[in-house]
């Protein structure tokens, strides 16, 4: 088994990008995530598909945020730090976060219509909900029987191509190795609406949420992991579970 993909984002709920390589820090990708959208109650914009801005993409390099957005614009600065504040955060968790000053609200909520802010997570835990890292394998999208769907909608770090359907539900409990970094595997991936989403478009597509629960029995596909060793991961590298 390999690594066959490795999606990324430093925005939270923009669109997915492919990557060659990335460093796994003891809290996952140093910047995975770490910014995301506000709304005007102060909490994260959860599904961002139901606004224009599902499909800008982002990136982050030397302390500038840039960020394109579908009509071929784009706004692009440093990220200085306002207010620190409580945010709402995925699964009813709240989180300390700064709201980003700068260009953002404007270019942003011009785009979407409505309201929208730059915030930026506090702490070292990164911008993910439970866990710091996402696998899925080729194998297991392809059993749910959907055809050629992208699977950019499942927004997993890494995807695996080998091995059987479903082959990463048998390694929860068990350690990791993908290229040069170790992994724990602690459960699988429920999942939500979200996925039942064309991430191009925005637009709702199929029904993969039945297309688990018929498959599996659940509606879950993947794993959540914790980094057991930091290290680099890239396309290609060898994926192999270890331990009973």
């Amino acid at each position: 088994m390999h690594v066959s993909r490795l999606l990324h984002t430093p925005v939270k709920s923009l669109r997915m990008r492919d990557v060659d390589a990335l460093e796994l820090g003891p809290n996952g990708v140093v910047d995975d995530r770490i910014f995301y959208l506000l709304d005007a109650r102060d909490s994260a914009i959860r599904h961002a598909r139901r606004l224009p801005l599902c499909q800008a993409t982002a990136e982050y390099a030397d302390g500038v945020l840039t960020i394109h957005l579908p009509d071929g614009s784009m706004v692009s600065g440093e990220t200085p730090l306002g207010r620190r504040f409580e945010s709402g955060w995925d699964m009813d968790l709240r989180i300390p976060a700064y709201e980003v000053e700068g260009p953002w609200a404007e270019a942003l909520s011009d785009f979407a219509g409505e309201p929208v802010r730059l915030a930026r997570v506090a702490d070292d835990r990164g911008g993910w909900s439970g866990f710091p890292v996402s696998l899925i394998g080729e194998a297991s999208i392809d059993a749910l029987g959907l055809g050629p769907i992208d699977p950019r909608r499942f927004r997993m770090l890494v995807q695996v191509a080998g091995g059987a359907p479903f082959a990463e539900d048998g390694w929860v409990g068990r350690d990791v190795r993908i290229g040069g970094a170790l992994v724990r595997v602690r459960e699988e991936c429920i999942r939500c609406a979200v996925t039942t989403v064309d991430p191009e478009t925005g637009e709702r597509d199929v029904d993969s949420l039945r297309a688990m629960v018929t498959a599996k029995g659940e509606p879950n596909l993947g794993v959540y992991c914790d980094v057991v060793e930091p290290g680099p991961i890239r396309v290609g590298d060898a994926v192999s579970a270890t331990g009973c």
